[in-house]
């Protein structure tokens, strides 16, 4: 399926370096595949070549106090909620792929889509030390097939309205990765591996997203390995009436907005469980996710497709949409939803 396939190569952007063996879950999830991209964006197809994302002005220092000023630069100007085309990767174009960057602690910026129970993909920006003085990280990585892949990329180089990681242990000729801003709404991520065009992401914030007040609230590095922050975790029960009749999935959609039936809403987070012939019920667990209000829509996709359509078609289930949900600062934040009506 072409969401899959969009996460192999995702997550495979940097084989062998920063493998951890890891369970993806220990909730008992159900391995499933695929994932909403709901809403559409305007973003126009990119004019300029992978290698020619737009840029202005000289390339000035990375490290120390002056090199983190100007890198932190870029986490301000990344808070809020992206949609775009991921285009030019080795599986082709995929329609759209949403990021809700905000905050997971007073020093990292984090933001991470689920495309099913064992595979996701993470982005996440802090200022470490990596033996030659504080330096703005970014992590990409995620869970690939239940293990985990965490790589980081350390600023090699910016200027005003771009900035380029290089990795941290191989250089620039392994992972090559630049955020290009064309005004304060338009980003480009432009991301090469051993030399070869990897993903062009092409985003518009479709969503503002505060910061806190100041952040990051401390400059002190933290060390080359830290761990992510800790986060909250949702849990949603989801029942429905008559088993089904064939294999098919459970969604669970996150917003900040009112979604209709039409999906033209820009999800923050969500969530596919595949579900067997049988089932009247399943669990869901979304893990690292922002504390706050959501607006909760599921659907019961009976004969298994939106990951292709990403929309339900006749015979799919839905629950009441935009039910509330406030996901508390810390811990396991539990919900229900029931599916009422067959479309």
């Amino acid at each position: 399926m072409r969401l899959l396939a969009m996460t192999l190569v995702l997550l495979v952007a940097c084989p062998g370096e920063g493998m951890t063996v890891s369970s993806a879950s220990s909730t008992g999830e159900p391995t499933s595949t695929g994932s909403p991209t709901t809403g559409t964006s305007t973003g126009a197809t990119p004019t300029t070549s992978a290698t020619e994302a737009p840029t202005t002005g000289e390339p000035t220092g990375t490290t120390g106090e002056e090199g983190v000023a100007a890198g932190l630069e870029l986490v301000q100007r990344l808070a809020g909620l992206w949609s775009g085309q991921a285009s030019m990767t080795p599986l082709g174009t995929f329609p759209l792929m949403n990021m809700d960057v905000r905050a997971a602690s007073g020093q990292v910026l984090f933001s991470r889509v689920d495309f099913d129970a064992n595979n996701s993909l993470r982005f996440a920006f802090e200022v470490e030390d990596h033996g030659s003085g504080p330096v703005l990280v970014y992590r990409n990585g995620g869970y690939f097939l239940g293990l985990l892949r965490d790589s980081r990329a350390l600023l090699a180089e910016h200027t005003d309205s771009s900035w380029r990681f290089c990795s941290a242990t191989q250089g620039c000729d392994y992972i090559d990765a630049t955020f290009s801003f064309d005004g304060d709404d338009h980003v480009i991520l432009d991301v090469k591996v051993k030399g070869m065009q990897h993903v062009y992401w092409d985003a518009l914030r479709e969503e503002t997203r505060a910061l806190p007040e100041p952040f990051p609230a401390d400059l002190t590095p933290l060390a080359k390995d830290a761990p992510f922050p800790t986060m909250p975790t949702l849990k949603v029960d989801v029942n429905w009436t008559g088993a089904l009749e064939e294999d098919g999935g459970v969604w669970v959609i996150l917003t900040t907005q009112p979604c209709d039936l039409q999906f033209t809403c820009k999800h923050s987070r969500s969530l596919l469980a595949a579900t067997p012939a049988g089932a009247t019920s399943s669990t869901l667990t979304l893990e690292q996710i922002h504390p706050g209000d959501y607006k909760m829509t599921v659907v019961l996709d009976r004969n298994g497709n939106m990951d292709e359509t990403l929309f339900p078609d006749a015979g799919d289930g839905v629950s009441l949409p935009n039910q509330a949900v406030t996901i508390a600062p810390s811990g396991e934040t539990s919900a229900q939803a029931t599916i009422v009506v067959d479309l």
